[in-house]
């Protein structure tokens, strides 16, 4: 009996702390944090594109970083390439001759939350997932001062492109 009810108390004393363990955090205000996944499209050998990719790991895990590789050199690439430039008429950065990386974020249900050009910083991508919904995407234009919202058809081609909601 008294291995029982030790036993018992073990169990207890390890499930009540990982009883508000779930796969997204809570926020300060109760609500379920947002899971974000990061769609990176660029090259090896681009240090933006590296230091981007090293960023989306650090943030939001390898599990959630997708780098789609765009070297027309390395064979399997080609449908990456075919979105990159579709992503880069988007932006009106003139299709495939854009500059990498094109970084596609995402909520954990594939919703378009923000689309760019480039690497940004820690905090500039705080800023990001602290101004943007499912409901209004936003983009930075190629050579434009920052992020605004993204217009519905501009919203929708890239969807389309990368089978998102």
């Amino acid at each position: 009996m008294r291995k029982l009810v030790a036993i018992l108390v073990l169990v207890i004393a390890v499930a009540v702390p990982l009883a508000g363990c779930t796969n997204s955090s809570q926020g300060d205000n109760g609500n379920a944090q947002v899971t974000y996944k990061m769609r990176i499209y660029g090259t090896e050998s681009c240090p933006y594109c590296q230091r981007m990719k090293d960023l989306s790991i650090e943030i939001f895990g390898a599990t959630n970083t997708i780098f789609a590789e765009i070297n027309p050199a390395i064979t399997g690439t080609e449908a990456n390439l075919q979105k990159f430039c579709i992503l880069g008429s988007v932006l009106a950065a003139g299709d495939c001759s854009a500059p990498t990386p094109i970084v596609v974020l995402t909520d954990g249900e594939d919703h378009l939350l923000a689309l760019w050009i480039g690497y940004v910083e820690k905090s500039e991508l705080q800023k990001i997932l602290d101004n943007t919904s499912v409901d209004r995407p936003l983009y930075w234009p190629y050579n434009s001062e920052g992020f605004i919202p993204l217009t519905e058809d501009k919203a929708n081609k890239v969807r389309e492109t990368l089978g998102l909601k």
